[in-house]
């Protein structure tokens, strides 16, 4: 997204999902980039149809800051991408 800016990623595969694994990933993730002497924000995206993603970012403190319009990647995305940075 641009210098100074680190985005965290995921992916659950649907057997393991909603056992909490991904939030607590993301938690440690976020733990390890807060000391990283160049990280100035720290940003989640995900489609906006993807309501578990939004879970696990909500969980982890990231709160929506945008919507971003780009073509869909997959069948069920909707083409519109929610930002959340981490605010603690």
């Amino acid at each position: 997204m641009g210098p100074g800016i680190l985005e965290i990623g995921y992916w659950m595969g649907t057997a393991h999902a909603g056992r909490g694994y991904t939030t607590a990933a993301v938690r440690a993730l976020t733990s390890v980039a807060l000391t990283l002497p160049d990280a100035g924000r720290l940003v989640i995206c995900h489609d906006v149809a993807n309501a578990a993603s939004a879970a696990v970012a909500r969980k982890a403190g990231y709160v929506e800051t945008a919507r971003v319009a780009r073509d869909p990647q997959a069948p069920g995305d909707t083409g519109t991408d929610v930002v959340r940075d981490y605010r603690p």
